[in-house]
């Protein structure tokens, strides 16, 4: 089930997306919670794909200098946790006859702000939702084998990371690709770059040996398993492989 950008497979996420259909033809104040990358942004146009979309650290400074004005009947104010002068932006949104939909991470706004919306939708993580992941790891991958493949080779194996939501899992869904068609040239490349903006200090060669020694490490404690093995395939001695697992925190 999918309307617009915002994927739902998950019972929990077709709720949501049978809300926000039901809003569209309301003018009724909405508020979007939730935690980084969970579709906040793209829930509320789906809601309303014709409105303006606002940071509210820029709106607040807009009204503050007044200068705001818009030709569109919705205003999607996002990250409005980030008001300062909560009554400017109360008075603001009560008398402007438009209609509002807010974002925030916060489980919490001012009550002023909570009874201002009468309308709140909560969208919990991908990990409550975990059928969700897949056809988002797809649409991602639709969208990096345009910008960094052919548009038709996938990688041998997406790397799934959630651990912010779809921020997360679309940065980890592109460097799948971007891995495929890097080579140890380019490796080398970004890690001199990464090296040469950060020297400093007298005790460099040791400060950046985990550039190299964590990788590998984790690496073959990942193919060889044992750390007999480990120690066998390194040519490290166990004492010194254990130390070293110990130093780079593995």
């Amino acid at each position: 089930m999918q309307n617009g950008d915002f994927l739902a497979h998950s019972q929990i996420s077709k709720e949501i997306l049978n809300s926000a259909n039901l809003l569209k033809s309301l003018r009724i104040n909405v508020l979007i919670r939730g935690d980084i990358g969970t579709g906040k942004k793209t829930l509320a146009k789906t809601i309303s794909q014709n409105s303006l979309i606002i940071d509210a650290k820029e709106l607040q400074l807009a009204l503050s200098d007044n200068i705001f004005s818009t030709d569109f009947d919705t205003v999607i104010i996002d990250h409005i946790e980030n008001i300062t002068n909560i009554d400017m932006i109360l008075n603001w949104m009560s008398e402007s006859g438009l209609r509002i939909i807010a974002t925030t991470k916060q489980n919490e706004l001012s009550n002023k702000l909570e009874e201002f919306f009468a309308i709140k939708i909560v969208i919990p993580p991908l990990e409550q939702r975990p059928e969700d992941v897949k056809p988002l790891a797809n649409k991602f991958a639709i969208e990096a084998s345009q910008v960094l493949g052919d548009g038709k080779t996938k990688p041998q194996k997406l790397i799934i990371n959630t651990t912010q939501n779809g921020y997360s899992l679309r940065q980890s869904v592109f460097f799948s690709y971007l891995f495929e068609s890097i080579n140890e040239g380019e490796i080398m490349m970004l890690l001199e770059k990464l090296i040469f903006e950060r020297l400093e200090g007298e005790n460099n060669y040791r400060d950046f040996l985990y550039l190299f020694e964590t990788p590998l490490l984790r690496a073959s404690q990942k193919k060889y398993k044992s750390q007999l093995q480990m120690a066998k395939h390194l040519g490290l001695n166990r004492v010194t492989l254990r130390k070293k697992l110990e130093i780079n925190d593995i």
